[in-house]
């Protein structure tokens, strides 16, 4: 879930979202990402201090509510089973600009997860829409080792091609693809080629399944939960079960697979995953144990 805006109550059930926490806890959700997002044409002044409202918005309206229990390090996963864990990230890190201390800060307001950048360009690297993107940048490999030093987890998702090769050359820690599909079966620049893949397995790293149209089938005749069931079995057969998890980017995109209407339709995901093959312990480490178990051993 993306924390852009104020005025929706999340702890209520609302009609102007994916989610909120009614419906989470309805689902059967052991975790949630809430991903601090800002308008990508914001400079880096501006992108900070949206940033750090939206930290503070999130803590405030979210994190601190009875039924959510905040994630910051491994032992806060093992909260008891009536709360949903909540863990905090920033997706785009525009509001670093050149100043390696604010890692430390974002940190320090306990987000444990940043994506390197949007789809264009940051002081770190080339997004996937930079046409002829350059890979990181000198400052974006010494963000990325400041990031792992803390623990914070690396994210891949919306970096192009050459820099997500930089990230493999340059960390020392697994890092993850939050919301990503197969590129083998839709040719979304945002996707993963087989290569990519592998290398996230081989690292121990974790690719998260997004439930973006655009990402699952050109055709939206095609743009089913079932397509999405493909694209998990694809990304199985070439990197394994363990580096599975669903990353869904609800609230994050505007559409939503054919038969879908919010989050609640994803308790419909284990039976298609049975569906298709899978066993029951697959479809419990793809639905939440990989990433449970991929926390417990990356965070402090």
């Amino acid at each position: 879930m993306k924390v852009s805006k104020g005025q929706v109550d999340f702890s209520r059930l609302n009609q102007s979202g994916h989610l909120d926490l009614q419906r989470l806890l309805a689902t059967n959700y052991i975790l949630q990402c809430f991903a601090v997002f800002f308008d990508p044409g914001l400079g880096p002044e501006a992108a900070l201090r949206h940033t750090l409202r939206l930290i503070n918005l999130a803590r405030e309206k979210i994190l601190t509510l009875p039924q959510v229990h905040w994630v910051k390090q491994a032992a806060d996963l093992d909260a008891g089973k009536d709360k949903l864990l909540a863990m905090l990230s920033v997706e785009g890190a525009d509001f670093i600009a050149s100043d390696m201390f604010l890692i430390e800060l974002v940190h320090n307001m306990g987000v444990r997860l940043i994506t390197l950048t949007w789809n264009g360009r940051n002081s770190l690297g080339d997004g996937v829409k930079v046409e002829g993107g350059g890979g990181l940048t000198r400052f974006g490999r010494k963000a990325v080792k400041a990031m792992q030093d803390l623990n914070i987890i690396v994210d891949v998702s919306h970096l192009g091609e050459r820099g997500f090769w930089d990230v493999a050359a340059a960390a020392e820690k697994p890092f993850v693809a939050s919301h990503s599909n197969a590129w083998a079966l839709c040719r979304h620049p945002r996707n993963l080629k087989d290569r990519q893949i592998r290398e996230i397995s081989r690292q121990g790293g974790l690719i998260g399944v997004n439930l973006c149209p655009a990402f699952i089938a050109p055709s939206r005749e095609n743009q089913t939960l079932d397509a999405l069931v493909r694209h998990i079995s694809h990304i199985a057969a070439v990197g394994g079960i363990d580096c599975l998890c669903l990353g869904s980017d609800l609230d994050g995109i505007t559409a939503l697979p054919l038969g879908m209407e919010d989050v609640r339709e994803m308790s419909q995901l284990p039976g298609l995953l049975e569906a298709a093959g899978f066993s029951p312990t697959e479809i419990e480490a793809i639905c939440s144990a990989n990433l449970i178990r991929f926390l417990r051993e990356n965070l402090e």
